[in-house]
């Protein structure tokens, strides 16, 4: 009696919350932003407990959430890709009775994507549509549409309320009604078996009976907030395995935040079911230490003194001026991660290439240099021109008139305002000045060693594999682009040789063996040459770059790979070609070859869009002979972070392919001057493919041109543009 009195007060609880969503107009105000940030639900995204809620991460957010109960283990990587696009991937692991090929546990992966198509607006709710495992096994298939509400000073209370399909479709469902639309919204047909996975299967969406779900959230304190919600998820499979009951529609938790990264749950599914989630959330607009905060302080501007009559140039007949003014400007490059290669000269114009080895913000690292020309340079050198080399290639040329730097350096917009007077062009484009002529010369070898970790996660039978060992690095520069570097490592420990080989049961018309035999890498090599070329950078030409290397091109295989590329500096469409003859390397890591050999190549497509996003098409051959093309998306942010998402289509059929049914994967890279603010160009990067497979291999080649030159033109300044004076 006790719990049905529970129950009764629960119903109508809600049922006045719900009815309130569209009743009163919520209260706008600046203080309610903490309120307003979304409680993460145990699938990873916006929401109370099982359900959904209409709420967004803060733009630009990832965050990691692993929720744990007898209905399963799931980790889910979320990212804020839009301010109201929110997409995820996640891993499951569930302890069925009976799972297939003698497995303990069922893993299984999946995508997500919740769209906010209305936000929360005086007396509008927020509204959002979502879509879960949206190309999985179907494991968590369900779709929704939510509706969420704040209310009070402090938006203190949400109410939300929704319809689901699906497994969000299972208690008390009732008829379609998007049926009144289409016959075909009242039937869910069977999800497609092809591919085991990884398609999507877009026949399902919205279709099949429906079931509506919604529930409470109040912010109790600053760092508590309590939740109930009526679901409509029954876990079908799950109970009849015995995992759980749920037969009460009623889930409760509780969420506290540690800190505003660190967030932990508690709940109770179905009265009977006990959990808990943990959520680390980074996002890149939010450092953890201001930018730049651990760097000197940037020189100022040498304002030359006015004169009425033009400066002198006795000076470019000054015996030794040139070796005075390298020395010059070592010592103000000193400690700055900037490093001369040449300075060229005349009385009006000067010319400095120059390695930027720190600053991850290349208009930060441009205003550097710039402050180091106004103190280093005669006062009769008007124009300056800054070029920045990368692997011996000259990239964009930088213009920009002394007079205006000096006039802008304290203007409000200056930043701005002075790369919209700076000429950025291709550094070949016109010829340097003529007169004093200095090079600078660097060491031809360098080398280092040091710990390395190499991980693998997400692999069909284990979540998190890994690698820790030793590595040696070692480059020599012969000169005129000319490169020759190796990267030999040795394990200590680690459990890469326990990764996947193939599928338990091979899929028809499989394609040549490329890559998922790469536990065998491991399982046979000791000490292995991860890498071993000899490489040649090139300018053919105006806006055009290139490469060719030749040698052990990565681990699993060895040959000669050519690339060229077009990339104007002002513009944001780059075009390239690569072509490679490859064979396949023995498993020992060593110097044998197998007899499998293949040439592969692209045509690539490079476009950045606006707010960051950065989309790749690459066609042609993969390391298996299939033929096809990847699409990839990316978005990075100024300060230096990535993440993006590719997918790839060729001519092996799904079936073919196996498990995972095409190659996907999500990328993420994340600076390290993020967290010290300390400025450097280290990154660490990440790739998760969610199953590794043969079909839409494509080489692992180190140097590839676009990456090298992109962060140089003048749309990569001007998303920088204020870090000029940093």
């Amino acid at each position: 009696m006790r719990r049905n009195g529970k129950l009764r007060f629960s119903v109508a609880a809600l049922s006045v919350g719900l009815g309130c969503v569209f009743s009163a107009p919520a209260v706008a105000d600046d203080t309610s932003d903490i309120f307003r940030s979304a409680t993460v639900n145990t699938y990873g995204l916006p929401g109370l407990i099982d359900m959904p809620t209409a709420n967004t991460f803060p733009d630009g957010e990832l965050s990691f959430t692993v929720s744990h109960s007898r209905v399963g283990t799931r980790g889910t990587l979320a990212f804020q890709v839009l301010p109201n696009v929110t997409a995820s991937f996640r891993y499951s692991a569930v302890d069925f009775a009976n799972v297939a090929n003698g497995r303990d546990l069922l893993f299984d992966r999946s995508f997500d994507l919740h769209w906010q198509i209305l936000e929360e607006r005086g007396w509008v709710p927020g509204i959002a549509v979502g879509v879960r495992d949206i190309a999985g096994t179907g494991l968590y298939s369900g779709e929704y549409i939510v509706a969420t509400r704040h209310f009070g000073e402090y938006d203190q209370l949400s109410v939300t309320g929704g319809i689901g399909w699906g497994r969000l479709g299972g208690r008390n469902s009732f008829d379609n009604p998007l049926g009144v639309l289409d016959d075909r919204f009242e039937t869910r047909p069977p999800r497609s078996s092809a591919g085991q996975g990884g398609t999507l299967n877009l026949n399902q969406f919205f279709r099949g009976d429906a079931a509506v779900f919604g529930g409470i959230e109040w912010q109790a304190s600053d760092r508590l907030r309590l939740q109930v919600e009526y679901s409509s998820e029954i876990y079908s499979r799950e109970a009849a395995d015995g995992l759980v009951d749920a037969s009460s529609p009623f889930n409760i938790g509780a969420t506290y935040a540690f800190s505003d990264s660190f967030i932990g749950s508690a709940y109770v599914i179905g009265g009977d079911t006990f959990g808990l989630s943990l959520q680390l959330a980074l996002n890149p607009n939010n450092p953890p230490v201001p930018a730049s905060a651990g760097d000197p302080a940037p020189r100022p501007v040498a304002a030359r003194a006015p004169s009425a009559a033009p400066y002198t140039t006795d000076w470019v007949e000054q015996p030794g001026g040139g070796p005075i003014l390298r020395d010059n400007f070592e010592q103000l490059f000193e400690d700055q991660g900037l490093h001369l290669e040449r300075l060229t000269l005349d009385a009006h114009r000067a010319t400095v290439r120059v390695r930027n080895t720190r600053y991850n913000h290349e208009s930060q690292a441009l205003g550097r240099v710039l402050r180091a020309m106004s103190a280093a340079l005669p006062p009769s050198v008007e124009v300056f021109e800054v070029i920045f080399v990368v692997e011996g290639l000259d990239t964009s040329r930088v213009r920009i008139a002394r007079s205006d730097l000096e006039l802008l350096e304290f203007d409000p917009g200056g930043a701005e305002v002075a790369l919209a007077v700076a000429e950025i062009e291709d550094a070949r484009t016109t010829p340097d000045p003529t007169g004093l002529d200095v090079a600078v010369e660097r060491p031809r070898f360098t080398w280092g060693i040091g710990p390395y970790v190499n991980t693998s996660v997400f692999d069909p039978d284990n979540p998190f594999l890994f690698d820790l060992g030793v590595e040696f690095s070692a480059q020599y520069r012969f000169g005129n682009g000319f490169v020759a570097e190796g990267l030999v490592r040795a394990p200590i420990v680690g459990t890469l040789d326990q990764a996947a080989i193939t599928n338990e049961i091979p899929p028809p018309n499989p394609p040549p063996v490329v890559r998922s035999d790469g536990a065998l890498y491991h399982q046979e090599s000791h000490v292995y040459i991860d890498r071993l070329t000899f490489s040649h950078y090139g300018r053919p030409g105006e806006n055009l770059y290139s490469r060719v290397s030749i040698g052990y091109l990565e681990r699993m295989f060895a040959g000669v790979s050519g690339e060229l590329l077009w990339q104007p500096a002002h513009s944001r469409l780059g075009l390239g070609v690569e072509l490679n003859h490859v064979w396949q390397r023995e498993y020992d890591g060593l110097f044998g070859l197998r007899d499998y050999d293949v040439t592969s190549g692209h045509v690539s497509a490079y476009y950045r869009l606006n707010d960051g996003f950065d989309l790749q098409v690459d066609a042609g051959r993969y390391l298996a002979g299939d033929w096809g093309t990847t699409i990839a998306l990316e978005r990075s942010f100024d300060n230096g972070w990535r993440v993006g998402a590719f997918a790839t289509f060729t001519d092996v059929s799904f079936e073919s392919f196996g498990e995972g049914s095409f190659d996907k994967g999500l990328t993420i890279e994340i600076p390290l001057a993020w967290f010290t603010g300390t400025s450097t160009r280290d990154s660490r990067s990440g790739l998760i493919r969610p199953v590794l497979r043969d079909g839409g291999a494509r080489l692992d080649v180190e140097g590839r041109l676009h990456d090298m030159v992109i962060d140089y033109t003048r749309p990569s300044f001007e998303e920088t543009e204020a870090m000029i004076w940093r």
